[in-house]
Protein backbone atom coordinates (compact mmCIF):
# COMPACT_ATOMS: atom_id res chain seq x y z
CA UNK A 1 0.00 0.00 0.00
CA UNK A 2 1.09 3.54 -0.79
CA UNK A 3 -0.73 6.50 0.76
CA UNK A 4 -0.56 10.14 -0.26
CA UNK A 5 -0.67 11.75 3.20
CA UNK A 6 -1.82 15.11 1.79
CA UNK A 7 -4.80 13.70 -0.13
CA UNK A 8 -8.31 14.45 1.03
CA UNK A 9 -7.13 17.27 3.26
CA UNK A 10 -5.08 14.79 5.26
CA UNK A 11 -7.81 12.15 5.62
CA UNK A 12 -5.92 9.69 3.41
CA UNK A 13 -3.79 8.58 6.39
CA UNK A 14 -6.90 7.52 8.29
CA UNK A 15 -8.32 5.81 5.21
CA UNK A 16 -5.05 3.95 4.69
CA UNK A 17 -5.04 2.81 8.31
CA UNK A 18 -8.60 1.54 7.92
CA UNK A 19 -7.63 -0.40 4.80
CA UNK A 20 -4.62 -1.90 6.58
CA UNK A 21 -6.81 -3.13 9.44
CA UNK A 22 -9.26 -4.65 6.95
CA UNK A 23 -6.45 -6.49 5.16
CA UNK A 24 -5.05 -7.92 8.40
CA UNK A 25 -8.52 -8.94 9.60
CA UNK A 26 -8.95 -10.86 6.34
CA UNK A 27 -5.81 -12.86 7.09
CA UNK A 28 -3.64 -11.14 4.51
CA UNK A 29 -0.31 -9.36 4.92
CA UNK A 30 0.10 -5.67 4.17
CA UNK A 31 3.36 -3.92 3.35
CA UNK A 32 3.49 -0.15 3.79
CA UNK A 33 5.52 1.48 1.02
CA UNK A 34 4.61 5.14 1.58
CA UNK A 35 7.28 7.83 1.79
CA UNK A 36 7.60 11.59 2.20
CA UNK A 37 8.24 12.01 -1.54
CA UNK A 38 6.62 10.41 -4.57
CA UNK A 39 10.02 9.44 -6.00
CA UNK A 40 10.98 7.51 -2.88
CA UNK A 41 7.56 5.85 -2.70
CA UNK A 42 7.89 4.75 -6.33
CA UNK A 43 11.36 3.38 -5.62
CA UNK A 44 9.92 1.46 -2.66
CA UNK A 45 7.21 -0.07 -4.84
CA UNK A 46 9.60 -1.08 -7.58
CA UNK A 47 11.87 -2.69 -5.02
CA UNK A 48 9.01 -4.74 -3.58
CA UNK A 49 7.28 -5.61 -6.85
CA UNK A 50 8.46 -9.22 -7.00
CA UNK A 51 7.22 -9.92 -3.48
CA UNK A 52 3.70 -8.46 -3.55
CA UNK A 53 0.46 -9.81 -4.98
CA UNK A 54 -1.14 -6.40 -5.54
CA UNK A 55 -0.44 -2.69 -5.15
CA UNK A 56 -3.12 -0.51 -3.57
CA UNK A 57 -2.81 3.28 -3.72
CA UNK A 58 -4.74 5.66 -1.47
CA UNK A 59 -5.16 9.12 -2.95
CA UNK A 60 -6.21 10.77 -6.20
CA UNK A 61 -5.19 10.64 -9.83
CA UNK A 62 -1.62 11.51 -8.87
CA UNK A 63 -1.38 8.29 -6.88
CA UNK A 64 -2.79 6.35 -9.81
CA UNK A 65 -0.03 7.94 -11.90
CA UNK A 66 2.57 6.78 -9.38
CA UNK A 67 1.12 3.30 -9.28
CA UNK A 68 1.08 2.70 -13.02
CA UNK A 69 4.76 3.69 -13.31
CA UNK A 70 5.49 0.54 -11.31
CA UNK A 71 2.87 -1.99 -12.38
CA UNK A 72 2.36 -1.21 -16.09
CA UNK A 73 2.84 -4.31 -18.24
CA UNK A 74 3.40 -6.53 -15.19
CA UNK A 75 1.26 -9.20 -13.55
CA UNK A 76 0.81 -7.08 -10.39
CA UNK A 77 -2.70 -5.60 -10.29
CA UNK A 78 -3.49 -2.11 -9.06
CA UNK A 79 -6.16 -1.30 -6.50
CA UNK A 80 -7.43 2.22 -5.87
CA UNK A 81 -9.02 3.86 -2.85
CA UNK A 82 -9.88 7.37 -4.09
CA UNK A 83 -9.20 10.19 -1.66
CA UNK A 84 -8.25 12.95 -4.08
CA UNK A 85 -9.29 16.20 -5.71
CA UNK A 86 -10.39 15.05 -9.15
CA UNK A 87 -10.65 11.25 -8.95
CA UNK A 88 -11.21 11.08 -12.72
CA UNK A 89 -9.70 7.61 -13.09
CA UNK A 90 -11.81 6.20 -10.27
CA UNK A 91 -14.96 7.65 -11.84
CA UNK A 92 -14.02 6.28 -15.27
CA UNK A 93 -13.47 2.76 -13.98
CA UNK A 94 -16.44 2.54 -11.64
CA UNK A 95 -14.36 2.50 -8.46
CA UNK A 96 -16.59 3.67 -5.57
CA UNK A 97 -15.81 7.26 -4.63
CA UNK A 98 -16.66 6.65 -0.96
CA UNK A 99 -13.44 5.29 0.63
CA UNK A 100 -15.20 2.67 2.77
CA UNK A 101 -17.00 1.32 -0.30
CA UNK A 102 -13.76 1.31 -2.29
CA UNK A 103 -12.02 -0.65 0.47
CA UNK A 104 -14.81 -3.22 0.42
CA UNK A 105 -14.61 -3.47 -3.37
CA UNK A 106 -10.85 -4.08 -3.34
CA UNK A 107 -11.15 -6.70 -0.61
CA UNK A 108 -13.88 -8.55 -2.49
CA UNK A 109 -11.51 -8.83 -5.45
CA UNK A 110 -8.63 -9.98 -3.24
CA UNK A 111 -10.58 -12.48 -1.11
CA UNK A 112 -12.70 -13.89 -3.93
CA UNK A 113 -9.77 -14.12 -6.30
CA UNK A 114 -11.74 -12.41 -9.07
CA UNK A 115 -9.60 -11.75 -12.13
CA UNK A 116 -8.53 -8.10 -12.47
CA UNK A 117 -9.84 -6.01 -15.35
CA UNK A 118 -7.48 -5.51 -18.27
CA UNK A 119 -7.29 -1.84 -19.29
CA UNK A 120 -5.25 0.29 -21.68
CA UNK A 121 -2.59 2.80 -20.67
CA UNK A 122 -0.83 5.58 -22.55
CA UNK A 123 2.96 5.48 -22.93
CA UNK A 124 4.66 8.86 -23.27
CA UNK A 125 8.23 9.16 -24.53
CA UNK A 126 10.42 11.69 -26.28
CA UNK A 127 12.91 14.48 -25.77
CA UNK A 128 10.35 16.58 -23.90
CA UNK A 129 9.82 14.05 -21.09
CA UNK A 130 11.52 15.27 -17.93
CA UNK A 131 14.05 12.75 -16.65
CA UNK A 132 14.27 11.08 -20.06
CA UNK A 133 12.54 7.81 -19.13
CA UNK A 134 9.13 6.98 -20.68
CA UNK A 135 6.11 7.75 -18.52
CA UNK A 136 2.85 5.86 -18.20
CA UNK A 137 -0.47 7.72 -18.06
CA UNK A 138 -3.78 6.23 -16.99
CA UNK A 139 -6.09 9.12 -17.86
CA UNK A 140 -5.12 11.79 -20.38
CA UNK A 141 -2.09 13.60 -21.78
CA UNK A 142 -2.64 17.35 -22.17
CA UNK A 143 -0.54 19.85 -24.15
CA UNK A 144 -2.19 23.24 -24.46
CA UNK A 145 -4.85 25.21 -22.65
CA UNK A 146 -5.86 22.10 -20.71
CA UNK A 147 -2.29 21.64 -19.47
CA UNK A 148 -2.10 25.33 -18.52
CA UNK A 149 -5.30 24.91 -16.50
CA UNK A 150 -3.79 21.87 -14.77
CA UNK A 151 -0.63 23.77 -13.89
CA UNK A 152 -2.58 26.70 -12.47
CA UNK A 153 -4.91 24.42 -10.47
CA UNK A 154 -1.93 22.63 -8.94
CA UNK A 155 -0.64 25.98 -7.64
CA UNK A 156 -3.97 27.02 -6.12
CA UNK A 157 -4.78 26.49 -2.45
CA UNK A 158 -8.34 27.77 -2.78
CA UNK A 159 -10.97 26.70 -3.59
CA UNK A 160 -10.65 23.12 -2.46
CA UNK A 161 -11.87 20.15 -4.45
CA UNK A 162 -12.64 19.81 -8.15
CA UNK A 163 -14.09 23.33 -8.34
CA UNK A 164 -10.56 24.72 -8.42
CA UNK A 165 -10.19 23.35 -11.96
CA UNK A 166 -13.17 25.42 -13.06
CA UNK A 167 -11.71 28.55 -11.46
CA UNK A 168 -8.32 27.82 -13.04
CA UNK A 169 -9.96 27.33 -16.45
CA UNK A 170 -11.75 30.67 -16.27
CA UNK A 171 -8.51 32.44 -15.38
CA UNK A 172 -6.59 30.76 -18.20
CA UNK A 173 -9.32 31.61 -20.72
CA UNK A 174 -9.16 35.26 -19.64
CA UNK A 175 -5.42 35.21 -20.39
CA UNK A 176 -5.97 33.12 -23.53
CA UNK A 177 -3.10 32.14 -25.79
CA UNK A 178 -2.53 29.60 -28.56
CA UNK A 179 0.42 27.42 -29.60
CA UNK A 180 1.91 26.27 -32.88
CA UNK A 181 1.50 22.50 -33.32
CA UNK A 182 2.91 19.86 -35.64
CA UNK A 183 1.17 16.53 -35.02
CA UNK A 184 1.69 13.17 -36.72
CA UNK A 185 -1.19 10.80 -35.95
CA UNK A 186 -0.93 7.09 -36.82
CA UNK A 187 -3.43 4.27 -36.91
CA UNK A 188 -6.45 6.52 -37.35
CA UNK A 189 -9.91 4.93 -37.33
CA UNK A 190 -11.11 7.01 -40.30
CA UNK A 191 -14.85 6.71 -40.83
CA UNK A 192 -16.52 8.57 -43.75
CA UNK A 193 -18.09 11.19 -41.43
CA UNK A 194 -14.72 11.75 -39.71
CA UNK A 195 -12.95 12.16 -43.06
CA UNK A 196 -15.49 14.77 -44.12
CA UNK A 197 -15.06 16.62 -40.83
CA UNK A 198 -11.26 16.53 -40.98
CA UNK A 199 -11.23 17.83 -44.54
CA UNK A 200 -13.00 20.95 -43.24
CA UNK A 201 -10.55 21.41 -40.33
CA UNK A 202 -7.68 23.85 -41.03
CA UNK A 203 -4.21 22.31 -41.15
CA UNK A 204 -5.19 18.63 -41.49
CA UNK A 205 -3.59 16.40 -44.14
CA UNK A 206 -4.83 12.80 -44.47
CA UNK A 207 -2.36 10.11 -45.56
CA UNK A 208 -2.77 6.45 -46.48
CA UNK A 209 -1.34 3.70 -44.29
CA UNK A 210 0.35 0.44 -45.21
CA UNK A 211 -2.08 -1.27 -42.82
CA UNK A 212 -5.41 -2.05 -44.45
CA UNK A 213 -8.24 0.05 -43.06
CA UNK A 214 -5.92 2.48 -41.25
CA UNK A 215 -4.86 6.00 -42.10
CA UNK A 216 -2.38 8.56 -40.85
CA UNK A 217 -2.88 12.28 -40.62
CA UNK A 218 -0.85 15.39 -39.98
CA UNK A 219 -2.03 18.57 -38.32
CA UNK A 220 0.04 21.71 -38.64
CA UNK A 221 -1.68 24.75 -37.23
CA UNK A 222 -1.98 27.10 -34.32
CA UNK A 223 -4.33 25.65 -31.76
CA UNK A 224 -5.68 26.05 -28.26
CA UNK A 225 -5.88 22.47 -27.03
CA UNK A 226 -4.42 19.05 -27.75
CA UNK A 227 -5.45 16.13 -25.53
CA UNK A 228 -4.69 12.43 -25.99
CA UNK A 229 -7.25 10.73 -23.77
CA UNK A 230 -7.61 7.23 -22.39
CA UNK A 231 -10.46 8.24 -20.06
CA UNK A 232 -13.33 10.58 -20.80
CA UNK A 233 -12.75 13.25 -18.13
CA UNK A 234 -10.02 15.47 -16.74
CA UNK A 235 -10.00 18.08 -13.99
CA UNK A 236 -12.57 16.43 -11.75
CA UNK A 237 -15.24 15.69 -14.34
CA UNK A 238 -14.60 17.94 -17.35
CA UNK A 239 -15.69 15.67 -20.23
CA UNK A 240 -12.94 16.51 -22.68
CA UNK A 241 -13.22 13.15 -24.52
CA UNK A 242 -16.78 11.98 -23.84
CA UNK A 243 -16.54 8.87 -26.05
CA UNK A 244 -13.16 7.60 -24.81
CA UNK A 245 -12.99 3.95 -23.76
CA UNK A 246 -10.41 2.33 -21.51
CA UNK A 247 -10.25 -0.99 -23.31
CA UNK A 248 -10.58 -0.29 -27.05
CA UNK A 249 -6.86 -0.22 -27.89
CA UNK A 250 -7.13 3.38 -29.11
CA UNK A 251 -6.56 6.85 -27.71
CA UNK A 252 -9.03 9.68 -28.30
CA UNK A 253 -7.23 12.74 -29.66
CA UNK A 254 -9.05 16.04 -29.13
CA UNK A 255 -7.95 19.07 -31.16
CA UNK A 256 -9.10 22.67 -30.82
CA UNK A 257 -8.07 25.32 -33.32
CA UNK A 258 -7.00 28.83 -32.35
CA UNK A 259 -10.44 30.06 -31.29
CA UNK A 260 -9.68 33.16 -29.22
CA UNK A 261 -10.77 33.96 -25.69
CA UNK A 262 -14.42 34.71 -26.44
CA UNK A 263 -15.09 31.40 -28.21
CA UNK A 264 -13.01 29.49 -25.66
CA UNK A 265 -15.23 30.93 -22.94
CA UNK A 266 -18.32 29.75 -24.80
CA UNK A 267 -16.90 26.28 -25.41
CA UNK A 268 -15.83 25.60 -21.82
CA UNK A 269 -19.36 25.04 -20.40
CA UNK A 270 -20.03 22.73 -23.35
CA UNK A 271 -16.86 20.79 -22.53
CA UNK A 272 -17.97 20.30 -18.93
CA UNK A 273 -21.17 18.74 -20.31
CA UNK A 274 -19.35 16.78 -23.03
CA UNK A 275 -21.13 18.63 -25.85
CA UNK A 276 -18.20 20.63 -27.23
CA UNK A 277 -17.44 18.21 -30.07
CA UNK A 278 -20.52 19.47 -31.89
CA UNK A 279 -18.53 22.63 -32.60
CA UNK A 280 -16.68 23.10 -35.89
CA UNK A 281 -13.78 24.47 -33.82
CA UNK A 282 -12.88 21.01 -32.47
CA UNK A 283 -12.25 17.53 -33.79
CA UNK A 284 -12.00 14.10 -32.11
CA UNK A 285 -9.88 11.37 -33.69
CA UNK A 286 -9.30 7.79 -32.53
CA UNK A 287 -5.80 6.53 -33.20
CA UNK A 288 -2.95 4.34 -31.94
CA UNK A 289 -0.21 6.94 -31.62
CA UNK A 290 0.33 10.68 -31.85
CA UNK A 291 3.63 12.52 -32.06
CA UNK A 292 3.33 16.10 -30.80
CA UNK A 293 5.81 18.83 -31.72
CA UNK A 294 5.68 22.61 -31.51
CA UNK A 295 6.45 25.14 -34.24
CA UNK A 296 7.00 27.84 -31.61
CA UNK A 297 10.35 28.94 -30.24
CA UNK A 298 11.57 26.56 -27.48
CA UNK A 299 10.79 29.10 -24.76
CA UNK A 300 7.14 28.98 -25.81
CA UNK A 301 6.71 25.21 -26.09
CA UNK A 302 3.56 24.08 -24.26
CA UNK A 303 3.85 22.09 -21.07
CA UNK A 304 2.70 18.47 -21.07
CA UNK A 305 0.65 17.03 -18.20
CA UNK A 306 -0.62 13.51 -17.57
CA UNK A 307 -2.95 12.39 -14.77
CA UNK A 308 -2.62 15.89 -13.35
CA UNK A 309 1.18 15.58 -13.09
CA UNK A 310 3.76 17.51 -15.07
CA UNK A 311 5.55 15.30 -17.61
CA UNK A 312 7.60 17.94 -19.41
CA UNK A 313 7.13 19.87 -22.64
CA UNK A 314 6.78 19.04 -26.30
CA UNK A 315 8.04 17.12 -28.22
CA UNK A 316 6.53 13.83 -27.05
CA UNK A 317 5.14 10.68 -28.59
CA UNK A 318 2.00 9.17 -27.04
CA UNK A 319 1.12 5.55 -27.79
CA UNK A 320 -1.72 3.42 -26.48
CA UNK A 321 -0.62 0.19 -24.78
CA UNK A 322 -3.59 -2.20 -24.92
CA UNK A 323 -4.18 -4.19 -21.74
CA UNK A 324 -1.11 -2.74 -19.99
CA UNK A 325 -2.91 -2.35 -16.63
CA UNK A 326 -4.59 -4.97 -14.46
CA UNK A 327 -7.08 -3.21 -12.19
CA UNK A 328 -8.80 -4.51 -9.05
CA UNK A 329 -12.18 -2.97 -9.90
Amino acid sequence: MVVNPAAGGGTAKEVGASFARTVVDAGCEIVGLSALSADVALSNVRGALRDIDALVVVGGDGMVHLGVQAVAQTDVPLGLIPVGTGNDFAAATGVPLVPADAIAAVMRRVVDGTAPRSLDLLRVEGAGVEGGAPRWVAGAVSAGLDAAVNARANRMRFPKGASKYVVAAVREILSYRSWGYRLQVEGVDLTPPLRAGLERFPGVMIESSAVAGEHHLRWESRGALVTAANTSTIGGGIRVAPDALLDDGLLDLILARDVGALTAGKLFPLMIAGKHLQSEDLRAVRARTVTMESSDAPADWPAVYGDGERIGTLPVRVEVAPGALRLLA
